[in-house]
């Protein structure tokens, strides 16, 4: 069968696609990557064929840049976000409108009429021309739903992280049968509405959630919602590049990782309100090696590292964390999979974007690392927390728990039969 993938336009969408991807192709299957130029991260693109995957640009950088300005404005407390806390019962609202934003990029009316062609209808027509069977699409990315629909095929949601998406569609979905809501048209067709008429189509539930999702999140964080999952191990992949000799033998003493992770640096920046250059200061003393994934502009700012903090620009998590004792990160899916992959502890500091904030608490209930409070950090504390990962057995054990959670999933080998039936039953 043919199988399309449609990726957000970051590397922190596209590579957990990639494994699927992979077992998809070498079950004999024709797959393609499609995703709109890379706007926050311009190496979509590029990092699809590298992966030895064929990838289709959709053009829309312009539009897209115009749409994810607010996202990648400076931090602050009324910066718009797509965090969302399961536990918040009023903050969805916030996240539900700045998604509908993003999602009008997609199909803005005004780049139609400037004779500019929309993402969606770059999407539309490469679908109709090609034919795929089934269309798997990122949450952030709800065109392939409307593709899949335009062409025939069957669909289903990618998760990359919680389901955000599906937990603010349910409850709208629970407001707009509310008689004493104030809430008496659905904010999804506002955007939704044009488009689909656009295509001939009318609205579903699947235009939103799928006909089913591949859930790539561990069973125990899921949120509760009466929707068809497809379990699938989160498999980490971080892109390729050359080991370097340093990381060829075992350190001889315990090596930390601190990354910020590829689109967080790209989207927060040096306001990530990580204090660099005290915390570097603080550990100097220590007897461990500390990897630091650091930019131009982030190791200019810090000045003269310590002896015993190595600056590198990028290197692949899967990597360096088989010879490290514990990373310091801020949440991302693509790190906590890798770090629970290897079983390394966990010190988060969650940058909420997304589901950083739920990842920071179920790592210290799992008794796999701590947290730290973005807002007031405390280098004297951060440095006693490393030492703490490192020193303290028990964290060793809580890592090993969620990794052997990880492998209780299926992998995506296997899951590429359930798909094949799947598509066989909802193709149009």
């Amino acid at each position: 069968m043919r199988v399309l993938f449609t990726i957000f336009p970051t590397s922190a969408h596209l590579y957990p696609a990639i494994p699927l991807a992979w077992a998809l192709q070498s079950a004999g299957h024709e797959v393609v990557l499609a995703s709109p130029e890379g706007v926050v991260d311009p190496k979509v693109i590029p990092n699809i064929t590298s992966a030895g995957l064929t990838a289709v640009s959709l053009g829309g950088k312009e539009e897209l840049t115009a749409s994810l300005a607010p996202l990648m404005a400076a931090a602050g407390p009324d910066r718009p976000t797509l965090a969302l806390d399961p536990d918040d019962e009023h903050a969805w609202r916030t996240t539900r409108a700045v998604l509908a934003g993003m999602f009008h990029a997609y199909y803005p009316r005004e780049a139609a009429e400037g004779g500019r062609r929309p993402v969606l209808d770059a999407l539309v027509e490469f679908a109709r021309d090609w034919r795929p069977d089934l269309v798997l699409w990122d949450p952030l990315a709800p065109t392939g739903a409307v593709a899949a629909r335009a062409c025939g095929a069957a669909h289903a949601r990618l998760l990359f992280g919680m389901d955000n998406i599906g937990l603010i569609r349910s409850r709208t979905r629970q407001e707009l049968a509310d008689p004493s809501s104030e809430l008496t048209e659905d904010p999804w067709m506002q955007w939704l509405g044009p488009v689909l008429e656009r295509y001939g189509l009318d609205f579903t539930e699947e235009t939103l959630v799928g006909q089913w999702t591949l859930d790539l999140t561990q069973s125990r964080m899921r949120n509760p919602l009466d929707l068809t999952y497809v379990p699938v191990r989160r498999v980490p992949y971080n892109g390729a590049a050359v080991l370097p000799r340093w990381l060829h033998s075992r350190p001889e003493r315990p090596r930390a990782v601190l990354t910020l992770g590829v689109s967080r640096r790209l989207l927060a920046g040096r306001h990530s309100g990580f204090p660099m250059r005290e915390f570097f200061d603080s550990v100097s003393g220590l007897d461990l090696e500390l990897v630091a994934t650091l930019n131009s502009e982030q190791l200019a700012a810090v000045g003269t590292l310590p002896d015993n903090v190595r600056a590198i620009e990028y290197v692949p998590l899967n990597q360096v964390l088989p010879t490290s004792s514990a990373i310091i990160h801020h949440g991302g899916g693509g790190t906590f999979a890798a770090a629970v992959a290897f079983q390394v502890p966990q010190l988060v500091v969650p940058l909420p974007m997304w589901d950083e904030m739920v990842t920071a608490r179920y790592v210290a209930r799992r008794g796999a690392g701590l947290t730290a409070d973005p807002a007031a950090i405390d280098v004297a504390d951060l440095h006693k927390d490393l030492v703490r990962l490192i020193e303290e057995p028990s964290f060793r054990l809580g890592a090993r728990g969620l990794h052997e959670d990880m492998l209780a999933a299926p992998a995506p080998k296997d899951v590429v039969p359930v798909l094949e039936r799947l598509t066989a039953e909802h193709r149009g």
